[in-house]
């Protein structure tokens, strides 16, 4: 299978250097999964100067927005990634496309962007020759490449259209988070059991539920019943795994104070409110 960085989710959708670090962190993740559960790959990218154009944080281009990152390590693994010989390797080497050629990507209902000339051309050119190939993109996160993929969750679908011809339409999976990444590999190489089973004798992993989204939630160093309780980051909500009915499977979930019981959530994070119980309490 063949994986692309798409270089052109580079649209200075990060407002500061917090939003970008964040960013390089799902990214960096992102590939420490590849590396860890796909061993019959090519990686790919884009030409190191032709990536400098794009803009990271907004009125930065990427090498400036690079400079911004405080966390040196952080920046060091990201560039490893994206520079590194070792890893993905220059697409324009073995290019197929031709620069004559036009590419439109739907970003939105009748909204189109040139993608000509860019890694999205060349992956579209390589599915158009060989449809049976496997093909990944990945986006950098917040990216307007967002159109929700109808078939595999999380995942984004980006469709391509060449030279204006309906018969030269491709639509190709792409991921922009780890969870994404997880969801893929499940449907498309079958590596990851996400999935529960409730004919289980044993109680959900975090990872089998909606706690394994770590754009959501972040694991806390406090636990309940033996399981790990995580804080979910938009609202300050605390959540864990029920660790105590093997038949009924379900989350905890409390407000941010962990002394008010809010419900019962599905492993999918669908809260149940009828299901609160003033007499339970958490020590956050």
């Amino acid at each position: 299978m063949e994986i692309f960085i798409n270089e052109v989710s580079l649209e200075g959708q990060y407002l500061n250097e917090a939003e970008f670090r964040d960013a390089v962190k799902t990214f960096t993740a992102i590939f420490v999964l590849i590396n860890e559960k796909i061993q019959d790959k090519k990686l790919y990218k884009e030409e190191s100067d032709r990536i400098n154009i794009y803009e990271a944080i907004r009125d930065s281009n990427f090498p400036t927005s690079l400079n911004q990152l405080k966390d040196k390590s952080l920046k060091t693994a990201f560039m490893n990634i994206v520079f590194n010989k070792s890893n993905p390797q220059k697409w324009r080497i073995e290019k197929l496309h031709s620069p004559e050629d036009l590419f439109d990507c739907l970003i939105s209902d009748d909204n189109y962007k040139d993608v000509s000339d860019t890694s999205l051309a060349e992956v579209t050119e390589r599915k158009l020759k060989s449809p049976d190939s496997k093909y990944l993109l990945i986006n950098f996160p917040n990216s307007s490449f967002r159109m929700e993929h109808p078939d595999i969750r999380h995942n984004c679908l980006i469709t391509i259209i060449k030279n204006n011809d309906e018969i030269n339409l491709i639509c190709l999976d792409a991921i922009d988070s780890k969870l994404a990444l997880e969801c893929w590999l499940e449907e498309k190489l079958n590596l990851s059991q996400l999935e529960y089973s409730f004919d289980s004798t044993k109680l959900p992993t975090d990872k089998q539920t909606i706690l394994r989204d770590t754009t959501r939630f972040k694991k806390t160093a406090n636990k309940c019943q033996g399981r790990s309780i995580y804080i979910e980051l938009t609202t300050g909500r605390y959540w864990y795994v029920d660790n105590l009915h093997k038949s009924n499977p379900h989350l905890e979930v409390f407000d941010k104070t962990g002394k008010n019981h809010l419900g019962e959530a599905d492993l999918d994070g669908n809260i149940n409110y009828s299901k609160s119980d003033s007499d339970k309490i958490i020590d956050v």
